[in-house]
């Protein structure tokens, strides 16, 4: 059953019911009266309930009895025109008494004891008369208080009688009557539930079409609403939300997807070059093709380097899978960012000097203290510079550091003279297995890691860090400052 049916349904059943047990009552109580009715039977006057009884009820509960205040008690009941009878409730001894008529001092005398409370006063309406009663506990014996007021009666009208014919018949139209309220109650519920549905299960109908979509791996559509009800639009909005997650998921993934397929391509290409180039000089060994030692100690050097640029290939991946699963240790520490660039420079700059490269250090004099884990740092800043020098096209890769620094924040700027990145590729080169030659046929190896590596250890120390071009390639790490 569809959810539209089961709700117009249980609407329909739940408003038949009601009146049908509704007029099942009523018509009970009808026959019941129309079996005991006597068109003869008169009532013409009934007794009012005294308006003072629960202030009076309250006085009795709130007082205590003793010699001294029995006398003020009685004034304050006489005051409401009540009478007073106070007795001893075992002896049945009267301590005080006011005249009463001998109807009413009969029943004040055969009230029980389980009609006296010594907690609080109980309250009665006998015929025309309104008591109130209390039970005292008084040097160890029980002291009872009864007090009484006769109530006005009122003249009512005599009933104008109809016979019993003309009562069954007037029953047994107010039981068709029923019934035909009955009738248009469950239709006048039926329209307008119809309506209410119609509201309801537009936009659910909206939200199933774009569910199928998803699972038919069709094209995602917002779900576009307009009825005004507050439920409603937090419901689409959250599916419309859904949907943006699940779409910028699926393309995460598949552009990640991407980059694994571009990664293992470039791996298996990074990996059989020097492979082929190792088994070539191990072969040509075994062979005799190297006689000389001479010979032999070149090929076993061109096999040693190519097995060391494939561990270094490795290095990076192993170490690019401990960053990203949380396995890799780290140990922020508060550093100064312009003496650890320094350092670094000068325990690198002979080897990188060897390499072409000429650095140029514009780090100020003022501290500017960071907290990162400073090997980690280390392996960013040696990637930044050794890629400037690497992909450097001129015959001396000027490479420059400057160090800029704010109250909030540290950026440090390294720049270099070589071509730069194509502006369509810039936001690339921060990403997984990005390089520059695409082809991979390029002499300058590398794994397309660095900068990757290096943007998620400046995102996990809550830094940024961006790329442009600028007279080359000017990569900027930033930096919280630690004042």
């Amino acid at each position: 059953m569809s959810l539209q049916r089961r709700i117009v349904t249980s609407y329909v059943i739940i408003i038949v019911l009601a009146l049908l047990t509704l007029l099942g009552i009523g018509g009970a109580f009808m026959v019941a009266y129309y079996a005991k009715y006597d068109e003869y039977a008169t009532d013409v006057r009934y007794f009012q309930i005294e308006k003072n009884g629960y202030k009076v009820k309250q006085l009795v509960t709130n007082s205590q009895y003793s010699k001294a205040n029995q006398a003020q008690i009685i004034r304050d009941l006489h005051a409401y025109h009540y009478r007073v009878r106070i007795f001893n409730q075992k002896t049945g001894k009267v301590i005080y008494t006011d005249k009463f008529a001998e109807d009413e001092l009969y029943f004040v005398k055969s009230i029980r004891a389980d009609n006296f409370s010594t907690k609080k006063a109980k309250r009665y309406q006998w015929s025309n008369s309104a008591f109130v009663s209390r039970l005292y506990n008084y040097q160890g014996q029980k002291i009872g208080l009864v007090a009484t007021k006769l109530t006005r009666y009122r003249p009512k009208k005599y009933n104008t009688h109809i016979s019993k014919l003309d009562l069954r018949n007037r029953i047994i139209f107010t039981l068709w009557a029923g019934v035909l309220i009955i009738v248009i109650v469950a239709l006048t519920v039926l329209f307008f539930s119809k309506r209410t549905l119609r509201r309801i299960m537009a936009p659910l109908d909206k939200l199933i079409a774009a569910s199928r979509r998803i699972e038919e791996g069709q094209e995602f559509k917002p779900v576009v609403y307009t009825g005004g009800d507050y439920e409603m639009e937090v419901l689409i909005k959250s599916f419309n939300d859904m949907q943006t997650s699940i779409k910028e998921y699926m393309d995460k993934t598949a552009a990640y997807e991407r980059a694994r397929t571009k990664m293992i391509s470039g791996i298996s290409h990074d990996l059989n070059t020097p492979l082929t180039s190792i088994k070539g000089c191990l072969k040509g060994i075994i062979d005799g093709v190297a006689r000389t030692p001479e010979r032999q100690k070149k090929y076993i050097e061109i096999a040693y380097n190519k097995a060391d640029e494939m561990e270094g290939l490795l290095q990076q991946l192993f170490y690019l899978s401990k960053l990203e699963t949380g396995n890799m240790p780290a140990n922020p520490i508060v550093l100064d960012l312009r003496t650890f660039v320094s350092d670094l420079v000068a325990k690198n700059r002979l080897a990188w000097e060897e390499e072409g490269a000429q650095l140029s250090l514009r780090l100020g004099t003022e501290t500017s203290q960071v907290k990162i884990d400073a090997e980690q740092l280390r392996r960013v800043l040696v990637n930044i510079i050794e890629n400037a020098i690497k992909y450097n096209d001129k015959n001396t890769a000027l490479v420059t550091i400057d160090l800029i620094t704010s109250a909030d924040e540290v950026k440090l700027c390294l720049g270099d003279n070589g071509p730069g990145v194509p502006e369509d590729k810039l936001g690339e080169v921060f990403n997984e297995f990005y390089r520059g030659d695409e082809s991979r046929n390029t002499k300058k190896k590398g794994s397309g890691l660095g900068l990757y590596i290096a943007r998620t250890i400046i995102n996990q120390a809550g830094g940024t860090i961006s790329a442009k071009n600028e007279q080359g390639l000017k990569i900027t790490l930033t930096l919280p400052r630690i004042n």
